[in-house]
C-alpha cells in the first residue's frame, strides 16, 4: 500500500465517521426535545446543600461504634434536597430551620461542640433565602462575648 493510498484511506475514514457522528447527534438532540427538553442543572446552585451534607456524614463517621446519632440529620437533609429539586423555596425554607431546631436542641444526642459547629457552617453554606438568618446573627451576639 503506497503513501497516496494511505491517505486516501485516511481521509475516507475521517469523512465516514463526520458521515456518521452528525446524525447520531442530530439524533440524541431530537430525542432531548421529544422527552421533554433539556434540563440544565446549575451545581453551585446546590453546592450548598452537598456541603451541608458532607459535613453532617463527616460527623457522623466520626461516631464510633454507637450509629445513629445523626441519621436524623442526614434524613431532614434529604429532605430538603427533594424541596429544593422541586424548586419549593418556602418548603426549603421550612425543612432548614426544623434543622436548626434540631441543631440547637441537640436532638437525638449530639456532641454541643458538633451542634454547634454544624449550626454555624450552615450559616456560612446555606443561601439566606432557605433559613432565617437573624437567628445566627443571635447566637453570634450570645457567643462574642463568651
Amino acid at each position: 500500500m503506497g503513501e497516496t493510498e494511505g491517505r486516501r484511506c485516511t481521509i475516507w475514514g475521517i469523512e465516514h465517521i463526520r458521515g456518521t457522528a452528525a446524525p447520531f447527534v442530530a439524533l440524541t438532540g431530537l430525542l432531548g426535545v421529544a422527552l421533554g427538553g433539556l434540563v440544565w442543572v446549575h451545581a453551585a446552585e446546590n453546592d450548598w446543600l452537598d456541603g451541608m451534607m458532607r459535613a453532617v456524614v463527616a460527623e457522623q463517621a466520626k461516631e464510633g461504634p454507637v450509629w445513629g446519632t445523626f441519621a436524623p440529620y442526614v434524613a431532614q437533609l434529604e429532605i430538603m434536597r427533594g424541596r429544593v429539586l422541586n424548586n419549593d423555596t418556602a418548603a426549603v425554607y421550612a425543612a432548614m430551620n426544623q434543622l436548626m431546631d434540631m441543631l440547637e436542641q441537640r436532638g437525638n444526642g449530639i456532641p454541643p461542640e458538633v451542634a454547634d459547629w454544624l449550626f454555624d457552617y450552615c450559616y456560612l453554606m446555606t443561601p439566606a433565602k432557605y433559613h432565617d438568618v437573624s437567628r445566627h446573627v443571635e447566637n453570634f451576639r450570645r457567643h462574642q462575648f463568651e
